[in-house]
Parts: structure tokens; sequence; C-alpha cells
């Protein structure tokens, strides 16, 4: 168990069932921080539940872990992947958005709160009958044309048509989060930009969380169940990581007394290390904000 702590995942093992010699996952190629080696875990049955790809975005809600790895692990070893351009764009999210976003609840809006432009304009006005209460995915893309538009940062979220006390009493963590960051929602508008919320495709994976290679097994945010479509609505993600990954647990159980799947041979200059944060950070930013654009 040592062991597997101090190792990260780099890549899925390419084999092949030993029975019918279909194509099988037979484990994961990690990496030892400690010998700094790269090491073989071989398995009869490997779960990904690696979470989505958010960090490929300059503004996200993810944590930084989210950075597609096991999309991009299974892709390699020839699993489907469906759904990618399907990621969801929570519309309001505290600028400057940091390294973890703080949400400003649609519910803020619910409430009365107005969205505008940088100049004052109301931005929803003309583009949807609900104006500012339209669907997040209509507000995410209005905010980010307006934003790609005139070349700014960030637009306004209005809160003033809520009561302070309304406001401090129906959505105390916000209030509390903004006089953190030295803003008075009673005072002035809320700073909002979108950010990456929820990756609704990844790797395909049917009722069962078994993949389209054999031995694969994906749950939570990793996989591509369809049972969301383009858009998820809030919460539905426990649909994904709660009752698929108890129905792929029940699965698996089942091809563990399989035999031992046959190893290819490994892949050779598949990984590399790097002497630093500073050789992969300028790459990291520069694809974040080419994502972005």
């Amino acid at each position: 168990m040592a062991l597997l702590e101090d190792c990260i995942a780099v890549d899925l093992l390419s084999g092949r069932d030993a029975r019918s010699g279909e194509p099988r996952c037979a484990g994961v190629l990690g990496f030892d921080h400690r010998s700094n080696e790269l090491i073989t875990i071989r398995a009869r049955v490997t779960l990904l539940a690696t979470g989505g790809f958010g960090q490929a975005y300059r503004h996200t809600t993810n944590p930084e872990i989210a950075t597609g790895d096991g999309v991009a692990m299974a892709y390699r070893l020839g699993a489907e992947i469906a759904n990618l351009e399907f990621v969801q764009f929570h519309p309001t999210a505290l600028y400057p958005a940091r390294e973890h976003a703080f949400l400003i609840s649609e519910a803020v809006r619910g409430e009365g709160a107005i969205l505008r432009r940088l100049d004052g304009t109301p931005l929803m006005e003309g583009i949807h009958p609900l104006g500012s209460l339209a669907p997040r995915d209509i507000v995410a893309r209005a905010i980010d044309f307006t934003l790609k538009e005139r070349g700014d940062a960030h637009v306004w979220l209005d809160v003033s048509p809520i009561a302070a006390e309304q406001l401090r009493a129906r959505f105390p963590n916000i209030v509390a989060e903004c006089e953190a960051r030295g803003i008075d929602p009673a005072r002035a508008a809320l700073p909002v930009v979108p950010a990456a919320h929820y990756a609704c495709g990844g790797v395909r994976s049917n009722q069962h969380g078994q993949t389209t290679v054999g031995g694969l097994y994906a749950a939570g945010e990793v996989a591509c169940t369809g049972v969301h479509g383009a858009n998820r609505l809030a919460s539905n993600s426990l649909l994904e990581a709660v009752v698929y990954s108890h129905r792929a647990a029940e699965q698996l159980a089942t091809e563990l007394t399989y035999p031992a799947p046959l190893m290819h041979e490994l892949p050779a200059g598949n990984v590399r290390t790097v002497a630093s944060d500073a050789d992969w950070q300028d790459v990291r930013s520069e694809l974040r904000e080419l994502m972005w654009q």
C-alpha cells in the first residue's frame, strides 16, 4: 500500500484477454516518486475515477488535479471517447477566479440580481425573454461573447435590487467571501466570469461502468454515460458518482476470477520527467488560454 500511495498513474497497460485474445486493459503504468522510476501495476480489472478536465480552461471550479488524465489514458489505450465538446460552464464565478473559483449561486439572480456590462447596461436584455434568469448555458455564452467582443475581463452582477438584510440572510457564505476579498455586496456590484464546471463527455461507458475496452471501467466525471445529454442539471453528477460507481463495483467483482490478462510490451518513451515546475507551467498556461479562447 505504501508503494501505491507514493505512485501516480501515468498510463494504462495494454494487454489481451488470456482466453479470447481480445484487447484488454492489463493494469496501470505508474511513476514512483520515491525512486523516480516507472513501475507496472498488473490488474485483472482497472477502474478510472479521475474526474473531469476543467483545469484545461483559464477559469474553472475544478480542483487542481482535474486535468483530464484519465480520459487521455483511456484514449491512448483505444477506449471510445465521446462528447468532449459538451462542457458545462457556470456563468457566474467571482472574478478573479483564482485557483478554486468561488461560485455566485444562480439563486442570487433568482432573488433579483441583474447581469450588466461594465458600462452598466443590462447584459441579457434582448438576448432571452427571461433576461438574467435565462438558462445557465445561454447566460454563460452571452457573458463570454460580451467579454470577447469588448475585451473586458469580467461583467457585473448587480445585487442592488436585493435588500442588504435579505442578501445577508439568504446568502451568508457569498457575502462572507465577498467581504473577505474587500467587496461590500451591499454597496458594489460583483465582478463575475463564466467558469468551466462539469464535463458531460468522457470515456464512454455502459450502465455497469464498462468501457469499450475489456477490463477497463470508468465512473464519475471521467465517464460519459449519456444520462446528461449536452448540459447537465445541478447535482445530476450524483447519478454518475454514486449510482454508476456502485453498479461498476458490483459488475467488476464478477471479473476478478478471470485469468490475468496477457500484457503487451511496454511502449517506449511515453513518459518524460521534467526538472522543475517551470518547465511545464508556461505550456500549461498557454494551453488554458487557448482552450478559453
